[in-house]
Formats: C-alpha cells, sequence, structure tokens
C-alpha cells in the first residue's frame, strides 16, 4: 500500500469506519497536534491516539464530512494533503455561543511518515482560528 492508498484509508476512516485505522496504523503512532479541548497529544500512542484525533473531532459535530481539497502528495516516506471539514455544530462546546444546528466548515492540512506501510507519526494543522469564529468562542 502507498502512502496516497494510506492517506485515502485515512479519509475512510472519517467517512465511512473508524476500523481502516486499524490496518494502516503503527502501534508506536505518536501525533502532533495543538488541540483545543487542552489535552497533550503526545501523551496516547498508537491506533488509540489517531482514533482520539476522529473522535474528539466528531463530539461537537453530527453529519461530518471530510473532503480532500489538494490530493494526496507523497515524497519517499511522506505523504500530505490538503483537507476540508463540514459538520453541523450539536450545541455541546462550553464556550462556544453558536447555535446548535449551524454548519460549521474549514480547513486543514495532514503530513504522515509512513514506515511499513503504516502511519508512524502524524502532524495535523488546521484553521483553528476560523473554527473558533464559526463557534463565537472569541
Amino acid at each position: 500500500m502507498n502512502g496516497k492508498e494510506i492517506y485515502r484509508n485515512w479519509m475512510d476512516a472519517w467517512n465511512k469506519d473508524i476500523s481502516f485505522l486499524n490496518q494502516i496504523t503503527d502501534e508506536n503512532c505518536v501525533v502532533h497536534q495543538a488541540r483545543t479541548d487542552g489535552k497533550d497529544s503526545g501523551s496516547t500512542k498508537g491506533l488509540n491516539a489517531l482514533k482520539d484525533v476522529i473522535e474528539s473531532a466528531k463530539d461537537y459535530f453530527e453529519n461530518v464530512k471530510m473532503s480532500l481539497v489538494v490530493e494526496p502528495i507523497e515524497d519517499g516516506n511522506y505523504v500530505s494533503a490538503r483537507w476540508n471539514f463540514k459538520g453541523v455544530y450539536n450545541g455541546k462546546m462550553e464556550e462556544a455561543k453558536a447555535e446548535r444546528g449551524k454548519l460549521v466548515s474549514f480547513d486543514g492540512t495532514d503530513i504522515f511518515y509512513i514506515e511499513n506501510n503504516k502511519i508512524k507519526e502524524y502532524w495535523v494543522s488546521s484553521d483553528v482560528i476560523d473554527f473558533m469564529n464559526q463557534l463565537e468562542v472569541f
């Protein structure tokens, strides 16, 4: 499986079934992410670390849809892509003033380091300012 195929499985984990992560995640996978919930992204490793990225994002949204803005680009052991997140806000974020049912959409970029056909490291950079503005946190 090449990096682009692994990335497509990542998108399927978001849009179809989180179990797609089982076949593409290294047991020592490390996530590098500035989180809005204050958690330390490096405190959990492996499958649970990647599952937490998806599950924690979905805590605040219904009808989540991830789509590609820029198709995956592969260079050696690295693969990167630009994505768009869309979801309907469920009203559960304490700091947010946005009304339940608001459609939220923002973009981000992923970088994966792939080793032995598994995600070994994951860096995510998303437009948190846009995200928080839409939820009326600021």
